[in-house]
């Protein structure tokens, strides 16, 4: 009678052993498989250990996510929809609740051109989670490819108090593929996202988005056109005429700083010093990029005014800012006269 305990004791040391292998064996994998996908490589010598795993047990991998899917997504890293779109139809009652499965097939009926099956995906993943970025992002690609372009707007109402300027930016870019759809509300939100972003403002992607979508891409090309051309003559050492083509490019694209500091330095380096300064305040205290670049020149035009006091409190700002040139003309503008 001894010795039947003994026998369930090796049985659960074999089976409690087995279970550990599958489990060590599924972390390894699963290492492989994640660098992969997050470096968007795929190698086929990886897909032969895919025999080796059992994605009923564990059915989610290390980060909770359905392993028939993560294998799906591997495989459709690989081209290899049919595959792709096996797992994840199989897992789709593997932890359902974070939409992973449903974003998946999004993107395999986005290869495949398969526009109802991807805008039925994209509606569920996004419905199940909306602020997700990737969520987002495929339900407006969706709408884009489907030419509905007004239900942008109620798509980003969902996410409108988001604080990511990635959805933002492709909100705003998805708008510009079709212009005479941008309605008040999206001219609205562009302005409002250089008002609560101040941080974004030296993002170019963003502010370059809201300015397509505020004035249009005919004057936008304008404005750039503009810029190219006076520097072009900023290189020929032709300041002065650099300058007013920097000072036409502001006027076409008022939420482009550096339109607006180029006219600044050009002004300042011809040596027109008073005209120089509305154009760097214009940058320092409306648009703020918080490079401390503007800082320093007006430290430089005041400099040159003869006004210490005003020298030494922007070259102070610079230096807050870090603009490592700052550092050395502090010790210059800002003369303790005690």
């Amino acid at each position: 009678m001894k010795i039947l305990p003994k026998i369930f004791i090796f049985i659960l040391s074999s089976v409690s052993i087995y279970f550990h292998y599958i489990n060590n064996v599924s972390s390894e994998i699963q290492a492989d498989i994640y660098q992969d996908i997050f470096s968007g490589e795929y190698r086929e010598e990886s897909t032969r250990r895919f025999g080796v795993l059992n994605t009923d047990f564990p059915n989610l991998s290390l980060s909770s996510l359905p392993m028939k899917g993560v294998i799906g997504r591997y495989y459709y890293l690989g081209a290899q929809y049919d595959k792709a779109l096996e797992l994840a139809n199989q897992g789709m009652k593997d932890n359902p609740y974070i939409m992973y499965n449903e974003s998946l097939k999004t993107d395999i009926y986005f290869r495949l051109g398969v526009k109802d099956s991807m805008m039925y995906y994209a509606e569920r993943a996004f419905s199940g989670i909306p602020n997700n970025n990737k969520h987002f992002l495929d339900l407006a690609r969706a709408y884009v490819n489907f030419d509905k372009y007004k239900l942008l707007d109620s798509v980003f109402k969902v996410v409108e108090d988001t604080k990511d300027p990635v959805i933002l930016k492709f909100y705003f870019s998805s708008l510009l593929t079709k212009e005479d759809s941008i309605s008040k509300y999206a001219k609205e939100k562009a302005r409002e996202a250089l008002k609560n972003f101040p941080e974004s403002s030296a993002d170019p992607n963003l502010r370059l988005s809201a300015a397509y979508v505020l004035y249009g891409t005919e004057r936008i090309q304008k404005a750039i056109a503009a810029h190219q051309k006076a520097s072009d003559l900023y290189d020929e050492g032709k300041f002065r005429e650099s300058a007013l083509k920097y000072e036409e490019a502001s006027k076409l694209n008022p939420l482009e700083y550096t339109y607006f500091e180029n006219a600044g330095i050009t002004n300042f380096q011809f040596g027109y010093y008073e005209k120089a300064i509305p154009f760097l305040k214009h940058v320092i205290d409306s648009i703020n990029p918080r490079t401390g670049k503007s800082e320093l020149v007006l430290a430089q035009v005041y400099n040159e005014l003869g006004d210490l006091e005003k020298a030494c409190k922007y070259i102070s700002a610079s230096a807050r800012y870090n603009y490592q040139e700052s550092f050395k003309l502090i010790g210059v503008y800002c003369i303790d006269k005690d």
